[in-house]
């Protein structure tokens, strides 16, 4: 075998090799991800609620993730701790980044029932579309 001959089978060993350690990597990431936002939900169900430690979950699985879902989560923590308005707030700027978030408009509709129910009927009529039960209510 020939130094070229040679060094042609090992580019394709060296391209699959980084690859690879690209897809481990990723697979960690995303892993950490994970981990991070199942310890913020499992601090929200702890009786009494940690909604200010799971916030901070958030924040850090919202740094490795490309979802919006640790933003859900942490806007969810906001309200819990009472800060409503900044809570519908999140949850608005989130809904206008990821309009086809669901349970987004599903919360959104929740928050908004009791101060602002004509707001909370155009919600749920976004989740009910995104469901494909009704054409959307936006104009």
């Amino acid at each position: 075998m020939t130094d070229i001959e040679a060094r042609r089978g090992l580019t394709p060993r060296i391209l699959l090799s980084l690859l690879a350690a690209a897809a481990i990597g990723w697979l960690l990431i995303s892993w950490q991800d994970e981990r991070l936002q199942t310890e913020g939900i499992i601090l929200l169900a702890e009786q009494p609620p940690r909604p200010t430690e799971a916030i901070e979950r958030f924040r850090d699985a919202g740094l490795l993730s490309a979802s919006l879902q640790p933003k859900l989560f942490e806007a969810s923590s906001v309200y819990l701790l009472g800060d409503r308005e900044k809570a519908i707030s999140d949850l608005r700027a989130l809904l206008l980044r990821e309009p086809r978030n669901r349970t987004g408009w599903l919360l959104l509709g929740n928050w908004l029932l009791v101060s602002d129910p004509g707001a909370a009927a155009i919600a749920f009529g976004q989740a009910d579309f995104l469901d494909g039960r009704i054409p959307s209510p936006r104009p």
